[in-house]
């Protein structure tokens, strides 16, 4: 967990200690509920808590403000707080930093922030839910100046400037209050949905959707999350929620984060040199000039993809030619791979969020008016299906909505998109603990689709539950033969076939099939499920580790452990017992060194350097992997416990105490030049350069062949290669001899550099 996470996480468990001590329904929403359902807490590059609560909900909150609150927290919400900046309210820190970018120029308090998204009851009235999104949108861009909102739904601009001159003319209170009277004029016990107040896309929900609430774990706390969770998981990410995105695909947030000050501390430092009034004037013009343009701006985005559109249908139209097999056969055949490639550029531009939309913030517009590439039928069925055979539901469906409102269905189109519902109410049914209901859909759909995976998945989790209430496994082996006989190189069936070994007693082919399964699929629910398996016997697996290496049995130990980092890749003591085995099983120099470089670019990358003291060194592996590897390249124990301790050491005073402890060591006359190298190690981290130098070429002198003389070859090696480079540049742009006396005079004459490296050479 990063350190802005821990602090989110301090602040949510308020949230959360308030709301169930006084009944108040609050849900997770958004990434947070994909992390409580994929993780059991956040995900791993989130950087926001991201909460649902109805406006009654709310309303009692601010009330429990004035009373329930830990020092230095506030509530921000623009119908109690004026000088608020955004239209859906939030939970802040006001001790810290974190400035957004509608609210540089606000006054209200930008600390780090839970977002609580509100549900604004709504009737099921469509006008009436049109009518609050179009006061909503005003509202939004009247109180937030560093976006435009009403543009995406082509708010017209008089309208918007009725508002603005009120805003202006009568006042920034009466003409919120005046918007809010409307928008919030519905009670809850009246109305079947919720609005989710939110300026760039207000959201529609079913109440039942949402409450009454279910519970599950978030960083080992139980919290809120919506009825029907997969229903809203659903409609807000597609079928794919449950796997992780690429690394280019991860988002996250901008905010100005500075740790140490508070947001007040910030805003006295830059505010004085902004003009309020003027950036004012000029976020009011511009989005009165995008609300007039609207129109125009969405006919010109939209003239601009059909010129797309019609390249990549003659993109299309050569690919199905090229191919020499109709797509009918291919279909037919399940040959989806070769469909993907002929379908590879429809697909990229055709289901992009410029022609079909997102309900999310940017592209709620081409949601509503999406632009269709026009195919013939049975190649747009062809496309449709490969979809439907990749896993890929979410988007036929979609494809399907876009085609039935721009053009027609088929009649075996449409029934595809009864049983795209039919597969969702299955996983309703499943949610609710509702089996037999789910099992009686689950066969008929593979009944209709055989070898459809999204449907097998479905399927496999059905057995596999059977398989774990009876204790037998019959059914579930010959349904994960049938299922790996199709896709051989699946993780999730291959997941799922490990838990029948293991049932059976096989637990090392077991262990094999998980690490070969977590290699294979990026789906979030398995690889959770091969997390929370795992971690029972994570200890038992390093405690074998260890035993196998007292007895010497090494190569054991090494392929141990070499097993366990690929089950959990991302677990810092296997990684730490990874590298104390392969210490004590590696033959050659050349091996020890690459693990020790393993070992300094893991502690280097970690989030606290190399300064890791605060950890017992009687549980730090890492310490014990190095000291064993630098005891195998010759350095005597306690020498080898120091050279250790140099890399966990930063503070000068404990650099000199070092100092003082390795030359205590020369006691002990074999091992002079290894005491030498070290003090000139310590010197040179201490920037001593000269001294370090010194202390090298004393360590020199007492080398014998060994691994230090290797050491010290290639510092000074490295050192007049690098000096070298540094005296040409210098050379190139006048007098280099300032530089080469003060880089040449720790090595004396010429001649005395001859000799080193004649020495060098010898060693």
């Amino acid at each position: 967990m990063t350190e802005k996470q821990e602090h989110l996480l301090k602040l949510f468990r308020e949230i959360d200690e308030i709301c169930k001590k006084h009944n108040l329904r609050y849900v997770m929403a958004g990434g947070t509920l994909i992390g409580v359902l994929r993780n059991e807490g956040f995900i791993p590059w989130d950087d926001d808590v991201d909460i649902y609560m109805p406006r009654d909900d709310w309303n009692k909150f601010v009330e429990l403000s004035k009373t329930e609150f830990p020092p230095d927290r506030a509530v921000q919400c623009v119908d109690v707080d004026r000088s608020y900046t955004n239209s859906f309210p939030r939970y802040a820190s006001t001790d810290s930093c974190a400035v957004h970018k509608h609210q540089v120029i606000g006054d209200d308090k930008a600390g780090e922030i839970i977002d609580v998204l509100t549900l604004d009851p709504i009737p099921a009235d469509d006008k009436e839910y049109e009518k609050y999104r179009t006061h909503m949108m005003i509202y939004s861009d009247l109180v937030n100046i560093s976006v435009v909102f009403g543009n995406r739904w082509e708010i017209p601009a008089s309208l918007y400037l009725k508002y603005l001159l009120s805003y202006v003319f009568l006042g920034k209170e009466r003409t919120l209050k005046k918007l809010e009277d409307i928008m919030f004029s519905y009670k809850e016990e009246d109305c079947d949905r919720y609005a989710m107040r939110w300026g760039g896309c207000p959201f529609l929900f079913d109440k039942d959707m949402m409450f009454p609430v279910k519970y599950m774990d978030f960083e080992g706390e139980k919290v809120m999350i919506p009825r029907r969770t997969n229903d809203y998981l659903v409609w807000h990410y597609g079928d794919e929620w449950s796997y992780i995105p690429p690394h280019g695909e991860r988002e996250s947030h901008d905010a100005i984060c500075i740790d140490g000050i508070d947001y007040k501390e910030f805003r006295d430092d830059y505010m004085h040199k902004v003009n309020k009034r003027r950036a004012r004037f000029n976020a009011a013009v511009r989005k009165f000039y995008y609300m007039a343009t609207a129109k125009r701006t969405h006919r010109l985005t939209h003239e601009r993809d059909l010129l797309q559109a019609k390249a990549v249908v003659m993109d299309l139209k050569k690919r199905i030619k090229e191919c020499g097999r109709s797509l009918k056969e291919l279909v037919q055949e399940h040959e989806f791979e070769t469909l993907n490639e002929i379908f590879l550029n429809y697909f990229q531009v055709q289901l992009s969020a410029g022609f079909i939309g997102r309900e999310d913030f940017a592209n709620i517009y081409p949601f509503y008016h999406p632009t269709l590439l026009e195919i013939e039928d049975d190649v747009f069925m062809a496309a449709m299906m490969t979809l439907f055979y990749t896993e890929r539901i979410s988007k036929a469906y979609r494809m399907f909505q876009v085609r039935e409102k721009l053009d027609y269905v088929t009649p075996e189109m449409k029934k595809i998109m009864e049983d795209v519902v039919l597969f969702r109410k299955a996983t309703c049914h499943y949610e609710f603990g509702e089996k037999k209901e789910a099992e009686v859909i689950s066969q008929e759909l593979l009944e209709k689709y055989p070898g459809n995976p999204s449907f097998m998945k479905f399927q496999c989790r059905l057995v596999m539950d059977r398989a774990r209430e009876k204790a037998a496994s019959g059914e579930a082996e010959e349904f994960l033969e049938k299922a790996l006989g199709l896709f051989p190189e699946d993780g999730y069936f291959l997941k799922y076939k490990g838990d029948i070994l293991w049932m059976r007693g096989m637990r090392l082919d077991a262990l094999k099939l998980f690490a070969q399964a977590r290699e294979m699929t990026n789906n979030g629910i398995v690889q959770l499920e091969l997390d929370k398996f795992l971690r029972e016997y994570k200890q038992q697996a390093l405690d074998t580790c260890q035993n196998l290496i007292d007895v010497k049995q090494k190569q054991e130990a090494l392929e141990l452990m070499e097993l366990w980092s690929r089950l959990l890749p991302e677990d810092e003591t296997v990684h730490e017992y990874l590298c104390l085995a392969k210490v004590a099983a590696v033959r050659t120099q050349s091996a020890l060194e690459e693990v020790l470089e393993e070992i300094r670019e893991k502690l280097d990358d970690s989030e606290d350097g190399p300064d890791k003291k605060e950890r017992p060194k009687e549980t730090d592996m890492y310490r014990k992997a190095m000291i064993r590897a630098w005891r195998r390249l010759g350095y005597p124990q306690e020498l080898a416990k120091l050279r250790t301790e140099l890399l966990y050491t930063e503070e000068q005073s404990e650099l000199e105490w070092l100092a003082e402890e390795i030359r205590s060591c020369q006691i002990n006359k074999d091992k002079l030049a290894e005491v030498y190298k070290l003090v000139g190690d310590v010197r040179r981290k201490q920037g001593q350069t000269e001294q370090a130098f010194e202390n090298y070429f004393k360590a020199l002198e007492y080398a014998k062949p060994s691994y230090v003389k290797t050491e010290l070859s290639r510092i000074f090696l490295a050192d007049m290669y690098r000096g070298s480079r540094k005296a040409s540049v210098y050379a190139a742009g006048g007098d280099a001899s300032e530089y080469l006396d003060s880089w040449l005079g720790k090595y004396g004459s010429i001649e005395d550099i001859y000799k080193l490296l004649e020495r060098i050479s010898r060693s």
